[in-house]
């Protein structure tokens, strides 16, 4: 018994010492987290040089007042942004709409960009896929080999929709309407919504995650 009370006591300590470095990793992680939510949205939101090249590029479509005109801005985007490289790793409003060109989170970016700037809210969505497998797993979140693609969901009218990037659209559905329809991914899709895309980069310092 005595030998067993010096090492039960000694146990003790080293759990509440495991118990408070794991609470104040935690703290970190989560204060870490919240700042980057902050951070982005703070990002996100059009400045008032990109609102004037904006309105310089979508002109009347622009301005928002029903769903209608949201279907016209996605086409439009669609058709004048050409699904090519323009050749930057981060997100630049500025130069996409100069060389008319980018990929789904080049696209993405400037029509959240519009959405916001009329006053919608709007919800990044991260999808990806394991091309090798029948089913993705969580964690082929963190393969590089995982193939994804950048969307949004907006909130117009009460209901949440979801927002392609790579191909105009006809109407609009639900984030789950969506994926039983989708032909993006031949094989299972998951997907993560406030993360805005794990591949590309557009905030600066690029270490700081995409979620917003």
């Amino acid at each position: 018994m005595m030998l067993k009370e010096p090492f039960l006591d000694m146990l003790m300590v080293v759990c509440k010492k495991f118990i408070k470095i794991l609470v104040v990793i935690c703290l970190i992680l989560i204060t870490f987290l919240a700042f980057s939510v902050i951070f982005n949205r703070y990002k996100i939101k059009p400045t008032e040089k990109e609102i004037v090249e904006l309105k310089k590029f979508y002109k009347s479509i622009i301005h928002i007042s029903s769903k209608k005109d949201i279907l016209v801005l996605q086409n439009f985007t669609i058709e004048k942004i050409k699904h090519e490289s323009i050749g930057i790793d981060e997100i630049d409003i500025s130069k996409i709409l100069k060389v008319k060109k980018g990929f789904c989170f080049d696209r993405s970016m400037l029509m959240q960009k519009v959405l916001i700037y009329n006053g919608i809210d709007i919800r990044p969505v991260y999808l990806y896929s394991n091309p090798k497998m029948s089913t993705t797993a969580i964690l082929d979140l963190f393969s590089t080999k995982t193939h994804s693609h950048n969307i949004f969901e907006f909130y117009y009218e009460g209901k949440w929709y979801m927002m392609e990037t790579n191909k105009k659209m006809d109407r609009f559905l639900p984030l789950n309407k969506f994926l039983e329809k989708q032909d993006f991914f031949k094989n299972q899709v998951r997907y993560v919504r406030y993360l805005n895309n794990r591949h590309g980069r557009f905030i600066y310092p690029s270490w700081i995650p995409d979620i917003y």
